[in-house]
């Protein structure tokens, strides 16, 4: 880790618990263990260091679903053949093994956590903020959901019903359990646990196995 990697290590965590306008640049440089002179050989200020942060929020998230392989070239929510193809006729094993990294990013991840925290302390101080905790923590994730929803209900492979209504289904709990065990490593397994009986149970309920046709 070089430097401005630690600053942007250290003022994230600073960040995290005590909030933005509790922190100075001189306690970030006192946690990176540099002089604060040294600091603005790569930040100009405070808020570059939080926009930097911000910058890395949204790229960690664009390599995850790329992982997921529900983003296209562009890196947007793309609902395609091929991702209705490796949804369809999920066995609850099956669907599990897949929704299992969602809870390991956002609960296991020390930089999600983190991010996740700051982000719900930083949007009450502006309006920019906000809307990026609210697309990055709820909206991207519902209109993608709505719309896979929209064509696994529309090529037989869930039941009849609203899909935006089924992506909240899907992701209330979800957000439930964010909450209910947030800042509580000592109940992870307690947590990842209730999160695979939600995914199970969902698929259970809502999708159509083969036979079901």
């Amino acid at each position: 880790m070089n430097t401005k990697e630690k600053i942007r290590h250290e003022a994230l965590t600073l960040f995290s618990t005590k909030g933005y306008d509790s922190i100075s640049v001189r306690d970030i440089a006192r946690a990176v263990g540099i002089k604060e002179s040294s600091l603005y050989n790569h930040f100009k200020n405070k808020q570059d260091i939080f926009d930097d942060i911000l910058r890395e929020y949204a790229t960690r998230g664009e390599e995850f679903f790329n992982q997921m392989n529900v983003t296209g070239e562009d890196k947007k929510f793309v609902v395609d053949d091929r991702t209705v193809d490796m949804y369809k006729n999920m066995s609850n094993e099956a669907f599990e093994l897949m929704c299992a990294p969602i809870f390991e990013f956002y609960f296991v991840d020390e930089i999600n956590v983190k991010l996740r925290r700051m982000l719900t302390m930083e949007q009450y101080r502006s309006p920019e903020i906000a809307k990026i905790y609210r697309d990055v923590s709820f909206n991207e994730s519902l209109e993608f959901q709505s719309h896979l929803f929209h064509a696994l209900i529309a090529s037989g492979n869930f039941i009849e019903c609203d899909p935006y209504a089924l992506a909240l289904a899907f992701f209330s709990p979800i957000f439930l359990i964010f909450y209910k065990f947030d800042n509580d490593a000592a109940s992870l397994d307690e947590a990842r646990s209730l999160f695979l009986r939600h995914v199970r149970h969902f698929n259970t309920v809502y999708g159509k196995k083969p036979e079901d046709a």
